[in-house]
């Protein structure tokens, strides 16, 4: 009787831990199927009203998660940005973000969570058919440039695109003549994605509760035959 129970015991403990294992195996997978949010800032009522300068701050997206928030300030002039109604070229529509005039300004971005990818569009304060300008992205997790061109209107714009596998919280975005000199720009149509949630776990981490999962299992099925053989 003694040897049975003992036996129940060490055989519900080994099931206890087996349980345990799956249900990490299980939440670890789940953390890789957890998939990105896109948000987008489009400038427009309720969240802006046209003649709000900079700083604006906490500003929840026009669509997507309304717990995404975004803190829009300039420099070295703390109100340098607009919420405008204007369409410099065909890439813009309804409100944007417009440098005000000079001196020339930094427009910074802060967010309350990581991002992954950030787009938009943009329109700098130089002629069409002029040599084409740039608006200069900086971020912890790298920056990039990209040069303006004739996309109709009376400005220079674009679209901007920068993904980084390295999840930032921070941007700044500058605009320059062909020359290098400092010039006004605006954005619309900001969409950012989110980095994906929670701790992605390393591959080294599935093999071992796999690996624990298969020695778990194992030992049970050990444990059953040699009762069944000492039964016999």
């Amino acid at each position: 009787m003694r040897s049975v129970l003992a036996n129940y015991r060490e055989d519900n403990t080994v099931l206890r831990c087996f349980r345990v294992l799956c249900l990490l195996l299980f939440v670890t997978s789940a953390a890789l199927c957890v998939s990105a949010e896109t948000v987008t800032y489009t400038f427009a009522s309720p969240q802006f009203t046209v003649g709000e300068r900079t700083p604006l701050l906490n500003r929840t997206p026009n669509i997507g998660s309304p717990t995404f928030l975004t803190s829009f300030t300039s420099s070295p002039t703390a109100n340098g940005f607009e919420v405008a109604f204007a369409q410099p070229n065909p890439l813009f529509e309804g409100n944007a973000l417009f440098e005000s005039g000079p001196p020339f300004d930094m427009l910074t971005l802060i967010f309350n969570m990581p991002v992954a990818s950030v787009q938009f569009v943009f329109a700098i304060n130089q002629p069409p058919t002029g040599a084409p300008g740039r608006v200069t992205l900086t971020s912890p997790a790298g920056s990039q440039t990209q040069m303006a061109g004739n996309v109709g209107g009376f400005t220079q714009g674009g679209t901007f695109s920068f993904s980084s596998p390295t999840p930032f919280t921070t941007l700044q975005l500058a605009a320059f003549t062909s020359t290098g000199a400092r010039v006004e720009f605006g954005i619309d149509n900001l969409t950012l994605s989110t980095a994906q949630g929670g701790a992605i776990p390393e591959p080294t981490t599935l093999v071992l509760l796999g690996t624990g999962l298969a020695g778990v299992a194992a030992k049970v099925r050990k444990r059953r035959k040699a009762r069944n053989t000492e039964e016999a």
